[in-house]
C-alpha cells in the first residue's frame, strides 16, 4: 500500500481505485470482496530515516489477544474482512451496515488526533463506483464521533466506509457485499 503525502486520501491513486474496481468485478460472484491489507515496502534502511509515519497498519477486531502459537483466530478476521486499515491517527473502532430491504444505515464509531475533514461512504453497482462525501472541518484535533448515516442499497452491490483527517491520514473499512451475510462483529 503506497503513500503518497501530497494525496487527499491514504493512497488515493494506487491502491483505492483498484480496491473499488475489483469490488465491481466480483460484485455478483458468490465469493467474498476482495480485501485491502496495509503493507510497507521498505528496500533500504538509512540512519534517522523512520518508517511509522508513513506505514499504514491493519487493525484486526478480535475477541481476546491470540496464544503465540495459535493464529488461527487472526486468519480468520483476516478471511471475514474484520479489520480496517490506518496510518493510527483516525481510528474505526467499530463499524456496521444495519438494517434490511433498500434502506440501510452506516454506522460508525471514529476517532481521530488531527482534525477530522470529512468521511465517506463508497459503493459500487458492479460497473461504476460512486460516494458521499461528508464534511466533519468543523470537528477539531483529539476527537471522537458516532456516525449513523441513511444508505439507500437500490442498485448498489458493495459499500465501503473511510474517515479522513486534514493531513490525509485516515482509516478505511473493507468492502461489504450489500447481498451478503453480515458478520457478528460488524
Amino acid at each position: 500500500m503506497g503513500v503518497d503525502r501530497s494525496e487527499r486520501r491514504l493512497c488515493e491513486i494506487r491502491c483505492l481505485p483498484l480496491l473499488d474496481e475489483a469490488s465491481n468485478w466480483f460484485a455478483n460472484d458468490p465469493t467474498p470482496p476482495k480485501y485491502i491489507m496495509a503493507i510497507s515496502e521498505v528496500q533500504t534502511q538509512a540512519p534517522g530515516d523512520e518508517i511509522y509515519s508513513s506505514a499504514p497498519v491493519n487493525y484486526l477486531r478480535l475477541e481476546t489477544l491470540p496464544a503465540p502459537d495459535d493464529t488461527s483466530s487472526i486468519i480468520k478476521v483476516l478471511q471475514r474482512g474484520d479489520y480496517f486499515v490506518s496510518t493510527g491517527e483516525v481510528l474505526i473502532p467499530a463499524y456496521t451496515v444495519q438494517g434490511t430491504g433498500n434502506q440501510r444505515k452506516i454506522v460508525a464509531d471514529v476517532e481521530w488526533t488531527f482534525p477530522l475533514d470529512f468521511v465517506e461512504v463508497v459503493w459500487g453497482d458492479g460497473q461504476r463506483t460512486d460516494r458521499q462525501i461528508i464534511s466533519t472541518t468543523e470537528a477539531t484535533g483529539f476527537g471522537q464521533r458516532h456516525f449513523e448515516i441513511p444508505f439507500d442499497v437500490t442498485g448498489k452491490k458493495w459499500v465501503r466506509f473511510a474517515a479522513w483527517d486534514i493531513a490525509g491520514n485516515g482509516a478505511l473499512e473493507q468492502p461489504i457485499k450489500l447481498n451478503a451475510p453480515q458478520t457478528s462483529t460488524r
